[in-house]
């Protein structure tokens, strides 16, 4: 990826759900600094020291898993219930206008059209800081995914097809 990244073939590197100590491994090796790190975080799972750390090496979070997989008990909390209500939105789109407030970068998967319409519906509100509060404190350190050592070296082993493109 550094290779492409020198040669202009894409615009920044990113790691996906690397914990801190595997993304310091990178940054004590790599010769461009990666920009943003792809992992689960949700109202469920918000990963606030690993933001802090991201933060330290001016990186950035995806918030991969942005609706908590679409868990339903996430999804229908009272809280965003409420706010729903108070701002007329959807729940989910009070969940992605949180992501956004709390510097997370956010691309929620859809095929479905309305859906993905409501999406991008998020920029004539926002939320008080008391009602970010309110769903920080949802956090339970709950993920839907988790990697296995099997996993991570299968992906490390994984080589994109960068000197094919142009």
């Amino acid at each position: 990826m550094e290779k492409a990244y020198k040669e202009g073939k894409v615009r920044a590197i990113g790691l996906s759900n690397f914990t801190p100590d595997q993304i310091q491994e990178i940054l004590d090796i790599c010769e461009v600094k990666p920009a943003i790190l792809q992992t689960e975080v949700h109202p469920y799972s918000q990963e606030q020291e690993l933001k802090a750390f991201l933060k330290k090496e001016n990186m950035v979070i995806q918030a991969w898993y942005p609706l908590g997989h679409g868990d339903k008990a996430l999804i229908q909390e009272p809280v965003f219930s409420k706010l729903a209500k108070k701002y007329g939105k959807s729940n989910a789109q009070i969940i992605l206008r949180w992501h956004i407030q709390a510097g997370n970068v956010v691309i929620p998967g859809s095929k479905n059209p309305e859906h993905i319409r409501a999406n991008f519906d998020l920029f004539d509100f926002s939320l008080s800081e008391s009602e970010m509060e309110e769903i920080t404190a949802l956090n339970k350190n709950k993920r839907y995914y988790t990697s296995t050592p099997q996993m991570l070296k299968s992906y490390a082993e994984m080589v994109p097809p960068v000197d094919e493109q142009k």
